[in-house]
């Protein structure tokens, strides 16, 4: 399985991160594949995952570095371009999810149940987060499932599990946070394909401790749902 772990301004969390993904031991003996996108970092992200590799060595990462930011979408376009796993699977560098987890993805693929697989925050659980953010992927959420007909709890997740050959004909655009609906409007589009969610562990941060997305990520994301939902083929 391809874990791509775009990272942006991520000093804090990134070699802590990169230890929990590395210690998992994935279901069935699966192997993984850790892609490492670091979009133009302007702190030590990109010399924390060097120290890693370097304490690390035969750990299988595979390290890209854009000279020029271009957004977490555009990083996880570049992670997918190089994925050679059967899935794959995005997870941020902030440690707001838990790689521990990974497993309860894998588990309803593996066992025939669905093709796509979401890691919803809300599923059977109240995160901790802010009532406004909430409300906003709530919002997000719903108009989503009216819009890509689908049944959804968590559009906005960044646990994303999915054949990675299906991931790959997809003719993905967005390159900063449109990217969540984006590929949620597309997957809905592919016939036949089966949604399925299960509940993980969010521990959210806030903007003082580095969370990048506001409002206007909201807009864009309502304008994305609409785009590729009701306008784009």
């Amino acid at each position: 399985m391809s874990i791509i772990i775009p990272v942006y301004n991520e000093e804090s969390t990134v070699y802590e991160l990169l230890s929990k993904v590395t210690r998992v031991k994935l279901i069935n003996d699966i192997e993984k594949e850790i892609i490492v996108v670091n979009d133009a970092s302007c702190d030590r992200s990109r010399e924390e995952i060097n120290r890693f590799i370097r304490a690390h060595p035969g750990q299988p990462i595979k390290f890209m570095d854009h000279e020029a930011n271009q957004g977490k979408g555009g990083a996880i376009h570049t992670g997918i371009g190089s994925a050679t796993g059967e899935y794959l699977i995005i997870q941020d560098a902030d440690l707001e999810l838990d790689p521990e987890e990974f497993n309860l993805l894998l588990r309803p693929v593996l066992e025939g149940k669905a093709d796509v697989v979401y890691g919803s925050r809300f599923l059977g659980r109240k995160p901790k987060s802010k009532f406004l953010h909430r409300m906003a992927n709530a919002f997000l959420t719903r108009l989503s499932n009216f819009v890509f007909r689908i049944h959804i709890t968590d559009m906005e997740t960044c646990y994303k599990l999915v054949n990675t050959e299906t991931m790959k004909k997809l003719k993905l655009v967005e390159k900063r946070f449109g990217f969540e609906p984006e590929i949620t409007a597309r997957l809905a589009k592919v016939k036949g394909i089966r949604f399925a969610e299960v509940p993980v562990t969010f521990n959210a941060r806030t903007e003082l401790q580095g969370k990048k997305i506001g409002w206007k990520d909201g807009f864009r994301a309502i304008y994305c749902i609409l785009k590729y939902g009701w306008f784009s083929k």
